[in-house]
Parts: structure tokens; C-alpha cells; sequence
């Protein structure tokens, strides 16, 4: 369990890590991501799971050879788990490249990595700081809203021609809309605390199989319209947790 003071340590927020559940008081809390994940995707992604299973079956079932039924429901249950084992593998390199980036941040001089995915991860992420001649000054901080209960973490903080910035990293195939609620709710929350004024924000996704970053940068106007939309799933996300309460 990681422990950060906040508010001149007069709130205490614990972390684990593991169950990725944040509690103030010994009572958990909303996550920024628990909020963000409410945003429908299953289209994109039902898409995704039955191409998985297809490609699966077309590699995996020799039509010439006569099998058993047991065999037949092992093989559609094995292609029915595509699409679970490519996401766990997914978030498994995701969380390499963002440990490198947060120790390269601190200074820690991390070893550029033998897995092609995480190394292609990690340079995209330097190249990206080289491009864009950022200089760090935090990595990988918990952030927690006093006004609306919610805690996140946010990957980094720095300055870009001489101005703050904020930053969230991504290791997904594109940048998506909920990315930006989630910024907006780390920008407000680290905001609320320490009352510094970000000039403007990055969501920058690297690529894990090209080498090659997507910087999306997000104005203060910008960010204004997003959080209110992450305001807006807040409500949702809240009363769906009520809802649930009461066995509905």
C-alpha cells in the first residue's frame, strides 16, 4: 500500500497497487479511470474480439482433419479468449513502457529493454522528448480532488518553452476521447491542490509496434470542456454505484 500526503499532508491517500483501489480514511474512493472507463467502446472493440477469434481459427483448425467434440469446443473456447489474452499482454508492455519513462524521468538511467514492443515504446517516448525539449519535474504523482472525491494518477508534469505543462502517456493503438476526460480530471485535481496554472496539456501515445509517438496537445479552453464531461460521467459512474446498492 502507497501512502502520499497531499494538501500540505493534511489528506492522506493510500494506493494499492495491485487491486488499483485508492482510499482516504480507510474508505475507497472513486478512481479518474473507474470514472472514464463508463464511456461506451464496445463497438470498436466486439469488432476486435471476433477478428482475434477468426484469424484464431483459420491458423489453428485444419478443416481436413476430423476431430472430436471435445476438441472442437477447446479450440472455440481458446478463440472465444483471444481478445482477454492480447489485452493482458497489452497492459503488461503498457506498464514496462511507463515504468521506463517514469525512471528515466527520475533519473534513474534505466536499460533500454530487450522486449521489440517495450523498446519501440521507449523510443517513441525519446524521441518525443527529444522533439518536444521537455524538462520534467514530476513523474507517476497521486492526485486527489478534495470537491469531488476522485484520485488518479498522473504520469508527468513539466515545462516546454518555459511554460507547465501536463502530460498523460499511452500505449495504446490511437487516442481516444476518454483520454482527454482523464486528463481533464488529473489537470483539475493536481490544479485544485497546488493552485499551478498548466498552459496547456499532452496525451502522447506511443507506438509499440512503429517507434513512433502521437502528441495531442489540449488547450486550458479545451480542457475546460473536458472535464465538464468528466463531470458529467462522475454523476453517471456515482449514481450507477447507488443503483447497485440498492440490488437494482
Amino acid at each position: 500500500m502507497q501512502t502520499t500526503k497531499l494538501y500540505k499532508g493534511k489528506i492522506e491517500i493510500d494506493f494499492d497497487e495491485n487491486r488499483h483501489i485508492f482510499y482516504k480514511n480507510a474508505k475507497s474512493i472513486t478512481s479518474v479511470t473507474a470514472v472514464t472507463g463508463i464511456v461506451d467502446k464496445s463497438r470498436p472493440l466486439i469488432f476486435w474480439a471476433v477478428k482475434l477469434a477468426k484469424e484464431f481459427l483459420i491458423n489453428n483448425w485444419d478443416v481436413q482433419k476430423k476431430i472430436t467434440e471435445l476438441e472442437k469446443l477447446a479450440l472455440l473456447d481458446e478463440a472465444a479468449r483471444q481478445h482477454t489474452i492480447r489485452k493482458e499482454a497489452a497492459a503488461t508492455i503498457g506498464d514496462l513502457i511507463h515504468q521506463w519513462a517514469s525512471d528515466h524521468i527520475l533519473k534513474e538511467k534505466p536499460e533500454i529493454p530487450d522486449d521489440e514492443q517495450v523498446r519501440n515504446g521507449v523510443i517513441a517516448f525519446l524521441s518525443w522528448v527529444k522533439k518536444s525539449k521537455i524538462k520534467f519535474d514530476s513523474s507517476e504523482r497521486v492526485v486527489y480532488s478534495k470537491k469531488y472525491n476522485f484520485a488518479g494518477i498522473l504520469d508527468a508534469t513539466g515545462e516546454i518553452d518555459g511554460k507547465p505543462v501536463i502530460i498523460d502517456f499511452k500505449s495504446s493503438k490511437g487516442i481516444y476521447n476518454e483520454m482527454r476526460y482523464q486528463l481533464a480530471a488529473y489537470w483539475f485535481a493536481d490544479q485544485e491542490e497546488s493552485g499551478k496554472k498548466y498552459d496547456r496539456g499532452y496525451i502522447v501515445q506511443f507506438g509499440k509496434e512503429s517507434g513512433e509517438f502521437n502528441a495531442l496537445e489540449i488547450s486550458r479552453q479545451e480542457y475546460q470542456k473536458d472535464f465538464r464531461a468528466f463531470l458529467g460521467a462522475l454523476l453517471v459512474k456515482t449514481r450507477e454505484k447507488e443503483l447497485t446498492k440498492y440490488g437494482n
